[in-house]
């Protein structure tokens, strides 16, 4: 079970979820194969570029993105942990952030807009429309309960 299971309240249950994107290995492949390439030690290298991959490795599996009937929760980090929960009650709004490269490959920082000015942003999530989709559906009904 992830953090987001072990969080979630009496009577609340889990809607959608997100995840990182594929693109987040791209850097340290490329880092890898340019060490092999060039690299007078290659051994010596291959530990360094290995050690990078299973860094954006953790990273991509320690992220979670969810929707609950109750919450959006964010949970990222290897060594240190950063989470971030909001109400759907305290939900005003959702935007996107996506570069010219994010939104061809499909991923983009999602902000959720709470009342009195909070702004929570959940970095390079993996099709954020839908993720943003998911959160403004539940608030809608959040609302209508």
């Amino acid at each position: 079970m992830g953090y987001i299971e072990n969080n979630l309240l009496d009577g609340e249950r889990s809607i959608a979820k997100a995840s990182l994107p594929w693109i987040i290995f791209l850097g340290p492949i490329i880092v890898t194969l340019v060490l092999l390439l060039f690299a007078k030690y290659a051994s010596f290298m291959l530990i360094i570029a290995l050690i990078y991959i299973v860094w954006a490795y953790l990273y991509f599996s320690s992220a979670e993105f969810g929707v609950t009937n109750r919450r959006v929760i964010a949970k990222w980090g290897v060594i240190s942990r950063h989470s971030v929960e909001m109400n759907m009650d305290k939900v005003e709004g959702v935007s996107i952030n996506e570069g010219i490269i994010g939104s061809k490959l499909g991923y983009g920082t999602v902000i959720v807009n709470g009342t009195g000015g909070s702004h929570e942003a959940f970095p390079s999530i993996a099709n954020p429309l839908a993720f943003r989709k998911q959160i403004l559906e539940h608030t809608t009904k959040h609302l209508k309960e």
